[in-house]
């Protein structure tokens, strides 16, 4: 009778450990779909979502997973007759975790974006990066982001730089631009950050204006 209440009791400890533990991933699941969701859309433009959370095929690789374990964890099946759809929520799961697998070993690198800070304007308001374009090395974009921190958004593509580009501030809305090509001058709305002129399409061409 003793054993008997023990394992009753060691059962029920597991039952709620699982819940403790299992309900934290499936809302860290749910949150960070929610965040991959917002960075594929990003009508903001804000940097954190576009670099950190706007790569499709990484959501694939890491939220099912996350909401599978979270799942199995906080809500595991106890009659298969009555819960069903937990059974088919679990498979749909895998599946999706399996197709996140592949599509970020065969389409990861296509999505993936490593900007690197080639600039900073005088008053610290605009940062220029440079972004290496992985269709078409060793091309790079020429991107301004506004503002820093969580709240900086990416406000304007230069286009794309030939070769090896180097960029400087001129003055606080002044931009020389250094490619293989050429240098070129572009100017910024002082309060927006917006270019006046944009690199040119082919390599050696100079920037066009904006508009």
């Amino acid at each position: 009778m003793t054993v008997g209440r023990g394992a009753g009791r060691g059962r029920r400890v597991w039952w709620i450990t699982r819940r403790v533990l299992g309900w934290p991933v499936l809302i860290a699941a749910l949150v960070t779909a929610v965040l991959f969701g917002l960075g594929l859309v990003n009508p903001w433009r804000l940097v954190v979502l576009e670099y950190q959370f706007g790569n499709p095929m990484l959501g694939l690789l890491v939220v099912p997973p996350m909401a599978l374990v979270g799942m199995w964890l906080a809500l595991p099946v106890v009659n298969e007759a009555t819960q069903a759809y937990r059974l088919g929520l679990r498979l749909l799961l895998m599946v999706l975790s399996l197709v996140g697998v592949i599509g970020w070993g065969v389409f990861g690198a296509h999505f993936s974006f490593e900007p690197r800070v080639a600039a900073q304007s005088p008053n610290g308001k605009f940062t220029v990066v440079l972004v290496k374009d992985r269709d078409i090395p060793p091309n790079q974009y020429v991107r301004i982001w506004h503002g820093s921190g969580l709240t900086a958004r990416e406000v304007a593509d230069l286009g794309r730089g030939c070769g090896t580009v180097k960029v400087r501030f001129r003055s606080a809305h002044q931009l020389e631009v250094s490619t293989a090509y050429g240098d070129w001058v572009v100017e910024l709305d002082p309060d927006t950050g917006e270019p006046r002129q944009r690199l040119g399409q082919r390599c050696g061409d100079p920037p066009v204006p904006v508009g």
